[in-house]
């Protein structure tokens, strides 16, 4: 007789909780609440708390992609990727101390890759990182300044803080007004899934074994092991990127 295992749903972040509440419930479709005997639970109960959780999700969304954020972050991504490839190109320039230090200040990209690629806050995140490199760093600085190059950094810094800039506002105007729901719709659903678990886990004791059941059971057992294999692995990499 499998039981059905436990999740941390707090370690969840709101796009990954949305994600496996949809899962749960594309099983228990499947399955059909009937043929599980959680009907009087499922739709008037689940199925509203889950549709208040994905509008929620979808107003933080949309807040965190508004247009002016996205043309500051097109306009960060042009300045990265120019200043990245004019120290690329530098690294063959004809003078050899111009190729060292070129050198020198292209091993601080490769050390955080194509940041373009990340996401909003994990990006803005590396640029400070780059930033602060070429800064502190004395031999990085040194170098660069050698690459009169100075100027693309302090251009990279301007825009990646007018990003940082309307992501703090948009945040204090419109998302965090909705973080509070968010929050509130994340323990409705929560709480309606552990009493569907809690019914599901007394079927289960009380002998429910139809192949349907059984079925079931297995499936929502491999969801929930692939999302808790999803937290172990970021609490790894995080750990790493600690180290």
């Amino acid at each position: 007789m499998e039981s059905i295992i436990a999740i941390n749903f707090s370690r969840l972040k709101n796009e990954e909780h949305a994600q496996f509440h949809e899962n749960v419930k594309t099983l228990i479709d499947g399955a059909t609440p009937q043929a599980l005997g959680i009907e009087q639970l499922y739709a008037p109960f689940y199925l509203p708390a889950l549709a208040k959780e994905l509008d929620a999700l979808s107003v933080v969304v949309k807040c965190e992609a508004s247009v002016r954020i996205c043309e500051q972050d097109a306009i960060r991504d042009s300045v990265y990727k120019d200043f990245s490839k004019a120290v690329k190109s530098a690294r063959n320039h004809f003078e050899p101390r111009i190729r060292v230090a070129a050198n020198s200040v292209w091993k601080v990209f490769l050390i955080y890759g194509d940041s373009t690629n990340k996401s909003l806050d994990s990006q803005t995140e590396a640029t400070n990182e780059i930033i602060r490199t070429l800064e502190e760093q004395p031999e990085i600085a040194k170098a660069l300044a050698t690459l009169d190059m100075n100027n693309w950094k302090v251009k990279l810094a301007e825009e990646n803080d007018k990003l940082q800039n309307l992501m703090i506002d948009q945040y204090n105007e419109t998302i965090g007004k909705t973080t509070l729901c968010m929050k509130n719709a994340r323990i409705e659903t929560d709480k309606f899934y552990r009493f569907i678990v809690s019914d599901l886990q007394k079927q289960n004791l009380l002998g429910n074994n139809t192949p349907e059941f059984t079925k079931f059971i297995t499936e929502l057992n491999d969801v929930i092991k692939r999302f808790k294999e999803l937290l172990a692995a970021e609490f790894s990499r995080k750990n790493r990127n600690e180290d």
